[in-house]
């Protein structure tokens, strides 16, 4: 019999827990009072609520007429501690759908949830009829179920099995939540037909459970016997994976097995093998009608368009731009990921609309018609984890984008974004690697951006003693991504911009806005308006704070501690620059210390100086890199509070 590949050994451990068995029940539709009466999970006693377990039990199963098909069976008990825990009683169950005879779906849905109301247990048993379905995609749709009767105290319990005929599509089983989980296992029933490889994610290094054994009963497949091989994956007392901010996804660190096949075997002789290498996953996204044919067509047909853009004479720079520039106002993307086309290259072009491989093969496929050294590179986006570059699966890659060479330099295009500059691309394709695609080849290409997302603001304040105002004009000018989410978020409307102002900077007046380069986006984005603030005065005194409250107040790194490492996407930087008028019958009785800290992880400067009449102040950060180890975080967080506190401080002026 042939049996499950393992790609990583792991040891077996004795299974341990700190609570005795009687405290908890694994038993569909059996709680205990330990369970009910709960107020706080020991491990964890800030948690808002504890998975008391969660099983699966993965098997293939023959059904008349569609032969195997993949079981994938859970449940799941959880304990609602607080208020903000209910959310876990609301439970989604993606599916896939490829047409109306291929499709997986979802059986034996049941749930209930309990109480205790004076001392006796209730039951609250989910009504089928509150189950609903939501489209998220052409291909993935979304059961919903929301329990009914949650409160802090609750235990509920779920279960449901989806029967899917894609044997590519065995789910990852997460041992790891954003809750504690007490106890969770994944049985899977191998059968000598399918065999798959595992990737051990989140550190995994043994398993609290682990066996393997041969079960007894044989089964009939046609004329065929065979007897399932059992694996068992187990783990205990798992702690929460509290929201991390900035880190690449939370896939990539929480504790996971995912599968992929590698060989069907098929019963009536012959096999094929599915772990393949990168080179040869080149070779076959070339060949595949909806990656390399598309490609191909589609650039027989940019041989046509390319006359109209009258871009021949220009150098390969600018060639490049334009046709990045034609396919980005010409064609549209419609929010979906991809690698691979969703349609013909003709379909696209009519319908000027598609997924993300739509439009990134297409251009691909023009910069290649212009006689450019270009190529597509495929990757993970953020949402879908780091690739793993030991281990060639294919659904490792969900994304497609374009790169040119010019000069010896490496140009990164995607073009479904209109408001991103020529060779900026979306926040999320910064995913540290991509695979060139090449015949025969393994090319990586490091496709984080360095570039710098800058915002700079300019103050200038003319105070107003006698009617205890200031009035102030204010300048921003943003650069990279910072303009980037000015630019699609506001799409350049003062309107737009006035709300955002106001909620967010707390100027309750903004007075003859302009906004300048919405669409020349190789500028800076900038608007400028003016505005009256109050002006804080006492005896005879006045205080102002050069940068209108607006300056960076509160620290992104709050965490008391990190173990992961920091990706920030960008390199970050402020910078601010104040002119305040000395108001007539004042002097300087107060300017904050001139500050300039460089370290390696970022600089910092602030200065004053009186000049014709004014103060001016200077001020500003800049990160060092946007990629850094965990152990920089506390010298980042430290770094932060210094430049809040400095860059706070009022200057004071007295009456002479």
């Amino acid at each position: 019999m042939r049996t499950l590949l393992f790609t990583v050994l792991l040891a077996l451990l004795n299974p341990f827990s700190t609570f005795s068995q009687s405290n908890y029940s694994e038993e569909w539709g059996r709680v205990t009072q330990y369970e009910m009466s709960m107020t706080e999970y020991e491990n964890d006693p800030e948690a808002e609520a504890v998975v008391i377990y969660e099983l699966g039990d993965n098997r293939f199963r023959v059904e008349e007429g569609d032969g195997f098909m993949l079981h994938m069976e859970k449940r799941v008990k959880i304990k609602i501690l607080k208020q903000e825990g209910i959310k876990y009683a609301d439970i989604e169950i993606p599916y896939f759908v490829e047409n109306n005879r291929s499709q997986e779906r979802i059986e034996n849905v049941s749930a209930v949830t309990y109480n205790l109301e004076n001392g006796e247990l209730t039951k609250t048993v989910f009504d089928k009829k509150n189950m609903f379905e939501e489209k998220v995609r052409n291909d993935l749709y979304v059961k919903k179920i929301a329990l009914a009767d949650v409160r802090e105290g609750s235990v509920i319990e779920y279960r449901y099995t989806i029967v899917s005929p894609f044997y590519f599509q065995m789910r990852a089983w997460e041992f790891q939540k954003k809750i504690p989980v007490i106890h969770s296992r994944l049985h899977y029933r191998a059968i000598p037909y399918y065999e798959y490889t595992y990737i051990a994610k989140g550190g995994i290094r043994e398993f609290h459970e682990f066996e393997t054994k041969v079960l007894s009963e044989e089964i009939r497949y046609g004329r065929l016997a065979y007897k399932e091989m059992l694996y068992e994956f187990g783990m205990k007392n798992l702690p929460a994976f509290r929201d991390e901010e900035f880190i690449t996804s939370e896939k990539d660190y929480m504790i996971a097995l995912a599968f992929q096949m590698s060989k069907i075997t098929f019963p009536a002789g012959g096999s094929r093998q599915y772990l393949s290498t990168w080179p040869d996953m080149c070779d076959d996204l070339l060949k595949d009608d909806d990656f390399g044919k598309y490609m191909r067509n589609a650039e027989k047909e940019a041989k046509k368009i390319l006359p109209a853009l009258n871009l021949s004479q220009k150098s390969p720079l600018e060639q490049a731009i334009g046709i990045t520039t034609y396919v980005k106002n010409m064609y549209k993307w419609n929010g979906f990921y991809g690698k691979y086309a969703s349609m013909k290259h003709s379909d696209f072009m009519k319908q000027k609309s598609g997924n993300a491989a739509d439009v990134n093969l297409f251009l691909t496929a023009m910069l290649k018609a212009a006689g450019l050294d270009a190529e597509p590179v495929v990757l993970s986006t953020r949402s879908n984890g780091l690739i793993r570059k030991s281990y060639p699966f294919m659904q490792f890659l969900n994304y497609v984008i374009a790169e040119i060479i010019i000069d010896g330099q490496s140009h990164f295009i995607d073009a479904t974004e209109p408001m991103l500059y020529f060779d900026e691309i979306p926040a999320h394709c910064s995913n540290v690697e991509g695979l060139r695609v090449k015949p025969k080849s393994e090319e990586w290409v490091f496709i984080n951006q360095k570039a710098l997302s800058e915002t700079v603001k300019y103050f200038f304040i003319a105070p107003d003693p006698e009617q205890q105002v200031m009035n102030v004009d204010i300048e921003y000018a943003a650069g990279g991504n910072s303009a980037f989410n000015f630019r699609k978020t506001y799409k350049g409307d003062t309107g737009n911009l006035a709300d955002y102002l106001r909620k967010n900077n707390n100027i309750t007046e903004v007075k003859e806005m302009t906004v300048v380069n919405y669409e020349e986006l190789d500028k800076p984005f900038e608007f400028y308006f003016g505005t009256t603030m109050g002006l804080e005065a006492s005896d005879d005194k006045i205080f102002i704070q050069p940068f209108c409250n607006i300056a960076i107040s509160r620290n992104p790194f709050r965490q008391e501690k990190r173990t992961l490492p920091i990706d920030l996407i960008n390199i970050r930087g402020e910078k601010y620059e104040s002119e305040i008028e000395i108001p007539k019958g004042y002097k300087i009785e107060y300017t904050p210390k001139e500050m300039n800290h460089d370290s390696r992880v970022m600089s910092i400067y602030y200065k004053t100086e009186q000049k014709d009449g004014k103060v001016v102040v200077k001020a500003g950060y800049r990160l060092k890199d946007n990629l850094y180890d965990a152990k920089d975080y506390l010298r980042l967080k430290y770094s932060f509070n210094e430049l809040i506190k400095q860059f706070s401080e009022m200057i004071i002026f007295v009456r002479e």
